[in-house]
């Protein structure tokens, strides 16, 4: 068997919504490390500043220090450069009022002017630190701090002067240059890590929101299947039913449960696994009505297969079908019916046609009688012919009746009553055939909404069947019960029974095995249980008597107080 391809997996994220989530991450982490910077940079600002504070102060105090047998400016020059071998200390220096440089940590750069951009007089006689930034064209650039010195420094020396501190930037501008670079390494890295982190969450999302979709896709999926009021089969691409509910244990050997998993040739019958193997390769359904001999019967199952498959790779087979043994049968109770109308409708015809002159020959008959009278022979002719015309004009009167819609006049009525006034009606020809008759029935028999002469009819049809049936003696049983929403009459003889051919065509108009008979009885009795909303069932077996059953529905207060 070929390699099953893997399914594809696809999480569907817009790229400018991933696009938008980095851009905006991005100028956070870039705002964030702008700030670290500045924050680091003013640090190192404040740490120059308190340095160049403290230099300062240092050289203030060695001014109170001057010996007095020392030159004032050759002091002021040596106490200069001593202080200026400090670390990082570019230059130090010493200015008037005027700007004019008066000591040097550079010797070079006496009596030249410093400071001429600034207000050297407002800072000469203030005590405010102030600080600036220069470019050195020499190399790094200088961080200079200034102030004018203190009243008592004054009076070691000159008075309106200023001190320079210049500290050499080139560590700290490599320290800056390092720390942009792992500033710029670091945003770089926390860019590429929150990139992942949110395309991560757009997949964890969209993955949960699939699995969602799946679990609800799939929740659905197995309640529909269940709940279908068809039967549905689904084999897999090796023969094995991947999934069935439970309305297709009619179709399996065993319980839907138990079928899944197994070869579908073990469990299915024989028709629909042809029908299975025909569509194996199309790509169309096939439609198919099947009939099959089950355990319970005879059953026509409408059946649709149909192969599905993944990619063009076909995947397997699905099987939906559905019992409608019953929906077939009326189909052919409806035509049946639509047959007896027809037939019905021309023998009412006929009828109609025939009964007038039936009655002008039962007439000239009787005249003939009258006319004919003494002569014991032509009597016996005469009453002869007006005893078929009277038996003719009764089967006509029957056709007439069987084609014409019955219209039922309702009204509760005791069953029981009506059984027994019906008995009453062939007790003489039971007793002259030798026949018992027994009657049974239950307590608290209800009512039924039913039209008693048309009730009566019915009986007296199935009554007179069964006594045709025992010529030579038998019992008649008629047991009356109640069975849920109706009342069952129950009519068992010990007769002949009826042929097991015959019993298919008993309901037929003019079919009958009696001599003499018309063959409409029992279609009479079936049309007027029908429209009570009744039932008839005849069961019966050759040589083993008949049992007819009787329905009749109760009345809809009686059935509501049960």
């Amino acid at each position: 068997m070929p390699e099953k391809k893997k399914r594809k997996v696809r999480f569907d994220i817009s790229v400018w919504v991933v696009i938008s989530a980095v851009a905006v991450l991005a100028v956070i982490l870039g705002m964030m490390l702008l700030m670290q910077f500045q924050q680091a940079q003013n640090q190192a600002r404040i740490l120059l500043i308190e340095k160049g504070t403290t230099l300062i102060h240092s050289f203030e105090s060695g001014l109170r220090l001057l010996p007095e047998q020392m030159e004032e400016g050759f002091y002021l020059q040596k106490l200069l450069m001593e202080t200026a071998q400090q670390p990082d200390v570019d230059y130090l220096m010493v200015t008037d009022g005027e700007g004019h440089i008066l000591a040097d940590s550079d010797p070079s750069m006496l009596g030249l002017s410093y400071g001429l951009d600034l207000d050297v007089k407002k800072i000469a006689q203030s005590r405010e630190i102030f600080w600036r930034q220069t470019a050195n064209p020499q190399g790094a650039g200088t961080f200079e701090v200034y102030r004018g010195l203190s009243p008592a420094a004054r009076n070691a020396g000159k008075e309106g002067l200023i001190v320079y501190v210049g500290f050499n930037m080139a560590k700290i501008e490599k320290a800056s240059r390092e720390d942009a670079l792992r500033t710029a390494v670091t945003a770089l890295v926390l860019v590429l890590i929150g990139s992942l982190a949110i395309v991560s969450l757009f997949l964890v999302q969209a993955y949960r929101l699939a699995r969602v979709s799946l679990s609800r896709v799939t929740v659905f999926s197995e309640a529909l299947v269940k709940n279908m009021p068809i039967a549905l089969l689904a084999v897999d691409r090796e023969g094995k039913i991947a999934a069935c509910n439970d309305q297709a244990k009619g179709l399996l050997t065993g319980s839907p449960a138990e079928a899944v998993g197994r070869e579908a040739s073990h469990v299915l019958p024989e028709p629909f696994l042809r029908l299975l193997e025909v569509v194996q390769g199309r790509t169309g359904p096939v439609e198919e009505d099947i009939l099959w001999a089950s355990e319970t019967g005879e059953q026509t199952w409408e059946v649709v297969a149909a192969a599905f498959a993944d990619d063009e790779d076909q995947e397997g087979r699905i099987l939906l079908a559905r019992n409608v043994t019953g929906v077939r049968q009326m189909e052919k109770e409806v035509a049946r019916s639509r047959h007896l109308n027809a037939i019905a409708s021309l023998a009412a015809g006929v009828a109609h046609e025939i009964r007038n002159p039936l009655s002008s020959i039962k007439g000239f008959a009787v005249y003939f009688k009258k006319r004919l009278a003494g002569n014991r022979e032509d009597e016996e002719t005469a009453e002869i012919m007006i005893a078929e015309t009277e038996r003719l004009n009764r089967v006509i009167s029957q056709l007439i009746e069987f084609a014409r819609p019955l219209v039922l006049k309702r009204e509760p009525a005791n069953l029981e009553d009506l059984v027994r006034q019906t008995v009453r009606l062939v007790t003489a020809e039971a007793e002259q055939n030798g026949v018992a008759v027994e009657i049974r029935a239950g307590k608290g028999l209800p009512r039924a909404d039913v039209d008693p002469d048309k009730v009566r009819q019915v009986l007296l049809n199935i009554f007179l069947n069964a006594l045709a049936a025992m010529p030579g003696g038998g019992r008649l049983s008629i047991l009356l019960n109640r069975r849920e929403e109706f009342v069952e009459v129950e009519v068992s003889d010990t007769g002949e029974g009826i042929p097991r051919e015959s019993l298919p065509r008993i309901y037929d108009p003019y079919f009958t095995s009696k001599p003499a008979g018309t063959g409409l009885g029992l279609a009479v009795a079936q049309k007027i249980m029908d429209a009570h909303g009744g039932a008839i069932q005849v069961e019966s077996r050759e040589g083993a008597g008949t049992r007819v059953s009787l329905r009749f529905p109760l009345m809809e207060k009686e059935g509501m107080e049960e």
